[in-house]
């Protein structure tokens, strides 16, 4: 009897034991199974797990915790790639350092103004890039908290920097941001700006010293004779006029350069344009005895064009050739097809202009050697600009090309998209 009692009592244990197992231990071995794959990122074939009703609501509470785990990623996902993109199509670098001046963040234009390779996250700064400027800047953030502005070179280019720290919940200071701002172009352009100032003023300043000097000689010398008032009022009319022109000129390039230049664009045919154009100028290409050829192929097609600004360019040029060439001299226009582009050129045989001068000779204002600008061909220093703006406008641009005593031939270059076929 004792052994029959031994033996239920033994059966009831097993059984009670493997009830334990099935109902308490085995799901928890599942549970931590479950808990493995959901921390490795991946998603359980199931979330069923036996062992009763309780072991089953945590299945279920786990599947919940894997689905918003999983939509959680997405969005860190989506938000990082709209960040890299962000980053990416920034024209300005940036930088963003930790309190220890290890990397947390650099873009690929930081990459690219600097020349470096790939920067992996919590790099030390000073491995990758050796700047003092840049240093002190950093410094500057972490110990005052920002903004902070200086200026560096780098690779011929001027950088503007901004640093300013960046904080955590407690406003404490985790590190700093560095924006590098490329103003390079905007140094030139208030180059530009102020030198067109001085030059304006040097051009204006001349002719109305000179005027002004000739007024007060006149109201101080009332008997002034008859020859010298002559010569006196001559050289006032012809200063007079320098500024007529002058004013002109900056008027017309101001029009140019104005955010809507209102170009009348038509269709131009180019060899009975150059013969109109040309018209204009007969008396003093009679003067100096000069001999034009136009050289317009009949085939050549229309240029799609502002008529009154072309002819503005080509007075321009045929002006230039006229004063530069010497008596009984030649003067070709010419128009041709270069690949998919229309060429109109102005050549003449004149005294030419030196290498040195050459790629210059489209700025504002610039002068050539001497022999180019004595006072009795001295102009205003604005019309090759004027002819550069106006192929700009139409989509083209200017050449040049020139030899000491040989000759000079201004080219303007236009796409051949601005033209349309007969």
């Amino acid at each position: 009897m004792s052994w029959l009692l031994l033996c239920a009592t033994v059966s009831l244990t097993i059984a009670f034991v493997l009830i334990a197992w099935r109902k308490w231990i085995a799901p928890w071995e599942e549970v931590e199974e479950l808990v493995t794959e959901i921390e490795r990122g991946e998603r359980p074939r199931t979330f069923l797990i036996d062992g009763g009703a309780q072991a089953q609501r945590i299945g279920l509470r786990l599947e919940k915790v894997s689905e918003d785990l999983q939509q959680l990623n997405k969005q860190i996902a989506k938000r990082e790639s709209g960040m890299q993109t962000i980053f990416s199509a920034m024209h300005d670098a940036l930088l963003v350092v930790d309190s220890n001046r290890h990397v947390i963040l650099a873009n690929e234009t930081f990459r690219k103004l600097f020349a470096l390779p790939e920067i992996s996250e919590g790099t030390p700064l000073l491995e990758i890039v050796r700047d003092a400027t840049l240093d002190r800047v950093i410094d500057d953030a972490l110990d005052r908290g920002g903004p902070v502005r200086i200026e560096l070179t780098v690779d011929g280019s001027q950088i503007e920097l901004d640093a300013v720290a960046t904080r955590n919940n407690a406003g404490e200071i985790t590190g700093a941001l560095v924006l590098f701002h490329d103003i390079t172009e905007l140094t030139k352009m208030d180059q530009v700006r102020r030198d067109f100032v001085a030059n304006v003023s040097h051009e204006l300043r001349t002719p109305l010293s000179i005027l002004r000097g000739y007024i007060e000689t006149l109201l101080d010398s009332p008997g002034t004779s008859h020859a010298e008032l002559s010569r006196i009022l001559g050289v006032m009319e012809r200063h007079s006029k320098r500024l007529d022109s002058l004013a002109e000129d900056l008027l017309t390039l101001a029009q140019l350069e104005s955010p809507n230049p209102n170009l009348q664009l038509g269709n131009v045919e180019v060899s009975s344009f150059f013969r109109e154009v040309i018209r204009d100028w007969e008396k003093k290409l009679a003067n100096k005895h000069l001999n034009v050829i136009i050289d317009a192929p009949p085939d050549l097609p229309r240029i799609h064009a502002d008529r009154v600004r072309l002819q503005e360019a080509l007075y321009n040029l045929i002006d230039n050739a006229v004063k530069y060439s010497r008596d009984h001299g030649e003067i070709t226009l010419m128009a041709q097809r270069r690949d998919e582009q229309i060429v109109l050129s102005v050549s003449d045989d004149g005294v030419g202009i030196s290498k040195e001068d050459l790629p210059r000779i489209f700025e504002r204002f610039y002068r050539v050697d001497k022999a180019r600008t004595a006072d009795n061909i001295r102009g205003t220093g604005l019309g090759l600009a004027i002819v550069k703006h106006i192929a700009q406008l139409h989509g083209g641009h200017v050449e040049a090309q020139s030899e000491i005593e040989k000759g000079t031939t201004i080219r303007v270059v236009l796409p051949i998209a601005v033209a349309a076929s007969l």
